[in-house]
């Protein structure tokens, strides 16, 4: 998928994090909200120079490799030195740990979505299902293609649903169609919450634990 598709995604993601959790109340929550679940969105591609997340963090910089290792190595020097929370100390070795990777590894997998979502969760429990959201949009979106993804890293097998026929090629018709649509899906529902002074507790079967509202999906 395109860096456009995958933040359009996290967009929407956000906007379901917000109703699910009644951020809406909040015109500041819901900004940081979204804003963190269309990063979260990004993040899984910081292994490619050319990802729209490292065009947003290093524009300037010919060797962005080398810049998020150095990012990383000041956060674990200023960690260490200043005594800085320990998830600025995780952070700093996660940048300097996926610096230099191959694209669609480490970053495409359950381990590290478990790891970014505990590092936002030391950093502020808040907005752990919003990162959490917007990065298993991104897994889900790439798993859609035909390159799949290593899920199940360091198993590096790659998972996706090229089997069935339902592979999505990057940049087609499909892809920006899915962009344009969550995109569209995700402002309407944060318009609708914000403005309307909404949220989803006015829905049948309504709960805050975002893990009960996603098993109420499911029949079993």
């Amino acid at each position: 998928m395109t860096g456009n598709t995958h933040f359009s995604l996290g967009v929407a993601a956000g906007a379901i994090v917000v109703g699910a959790t009644g951020a809406g109340e909040s015109v500041g929550a819901t900004v940081a909200t979204v804003a963190i679940a269309s990063f979260g969105s990004l993040l899984p591609d910081i292994d490619e120079d050319g990802s729209m997340l490292n065009n947003l963090l290093f524009r300037s910089i010919k060797y962005r490799s080398a810049a998020l290792s150095i990012l990383g190595a000041i956060a674990i020097l200023l960690t260490v030195l200043k005594g800085l929370d320990l998830w600025v100390l995780l952070s700093g070795i996660y940048a300097m740990a996926v610096a230099f990777i191959p694209h669609r590894s480490f970053t495409h997998s359950l381990l590290s979505l478990l790891i970014v979502s505990g590092i936002t969760l030391m950093a502020n429990p808040d907005y752990v299902w919003a990162m959490a959201a917007g990065y298993v949009s991104h897994l889900l979106a790439d798993a859609m293609t035909a390159g799949g993804i290593p899920l199940l890293w360091p198993w590096k097998k790659r998972l996706g649903v090229k089997k069935l026929g339902l592979y999505i090629r990057s940049g087609d018709k499909v892809d920006k169609m899915t962009g344009k649509v969550a995109m569209y899906a995700g402002s309407i529902v944060l318009i609708w919450l914000v403005f309307q002074d909404a949220s989803f507790a006015s829905a049948p079967g309504y709960t805050k634990d975002p893990l009960e509202a996603v098993r109420g999906y499911f029949p079993f």
